[in-house]
């Protein structure tokens, strides 16, 4: 089996700067058992429980946390939701990616300059609940910004838009705010699929940015299987196959890729 991981894996620089960020003040003797992440603070699992082993307890409502931090998540968070943090008297620690914290400071401008915000995302995700909440209602309906979740499918994007520019208004302003992470590695990931007969994506089911590598593999009509660990590969994936190809989200750890790519050797070395 010849396997070829793609060129751009492994964690994106705003996983990677989340992470230090998170073990930085879970390193802090003055949040020793008291900091806290609402909701995960990246979207993968086995990452999560690793920091969850050196002290970060994951909650899904602010009102479990007691004294000491919250992180926000590299998704970012409503503005409703960091205001009560302040309010509870917490010490706030800000891991939004930088790219989200670009589209909030788009959002907010578009609001403050009376534009009618359109967001094209996942309803249900935390980066766009984020930006829901700095968005708000109304605005006027005749002029429109357009923004995206920054793990968006680009085509994905263009066609939405495209569909907004079909009704009627005076005025529209479009955003590319898609990561330049998240448009290189589903580039790449076209541009694996062209010789491989076989793809493995490695993320957390939880990803979005993750999920659009898998759509990508599977509109192509490769075979392709979304894995969050090794354990879950199976021979009959590669029965038939000769070349595999590896992608992985940006939540990813490079050491979960390697070891993906051993076990499929080891797999297809037992026949």
């Amino acid at each position: 089996m010849r396997i070829k991981v793609a060129t751009h894996s492994g964690f994106c620089f705003g996983v990677k700067r989340a992470i230090n960020i998170a073990e930085k003040n879970l390193a802090d003797p003055r949040y020793k058992n008291k900091i806290y992440s609402l909701g995960a603070i990246i979207h993968n699992p086995q990452v999560v429980d690793d920091l969850s082993k050196k002290g970060l307890k994951v909650i899904k409502d602010i009102s479990s946390a007691k004294k000491g931090a919250v992180i926000i998540s590299s998704h970012g968070a409503p503005i409703e939701t960091i205001e009560k943090i302040k309010a509870m008297g917490l010490k706030l620690i800000d891991a939004s990616c930088p790219f989200v914290k670009y589209a909030h400071d788009i959002v907010k401008r578009l609001k403050r300059e009376g534009y009618r915000v359109l967001i094209i995302g996942d309803k249900k995700h935390p980066e766009v609940k984020a930006l829901l909440s700095l968005a708000g209602k109304g605005g006027n309906k005749a002029k429109i910004g357009v923004v995206s979740q920054t793990t968006q499918n680009k085509g994905n994007y263009i066609k939405e838009v495209l569909d907004i520019l079909k009704e009627d208004f005076k005025e529209v302003r479009v955003f590319n705010t898609i990561c330049n992470d998240t448009s290189r590695r589903q580039t790449l990931a076209r541009r694996l699929l062209k010789d491989r007969d076989v793809v493995i994506v490695v993320g957390g089911r939880n990803s979005a940015n993750t999920k659009r590598l898998w759509q990508i593999c599977k509109e192509s009509g490769a075979s392709s299987f979304h894995i969050e660990t090794p354990g879950e590969l199976k021979k009959s994936y590669f029965r038939g196959k000769s070349r595999a190809g590896i992608v992985s989200g940006a939540s990813t750890p490079d050491s979960m890729v390697k070891k993906v790519a051993q076990k499929i050797k080891n797999l297809t070395k037992e026949g």
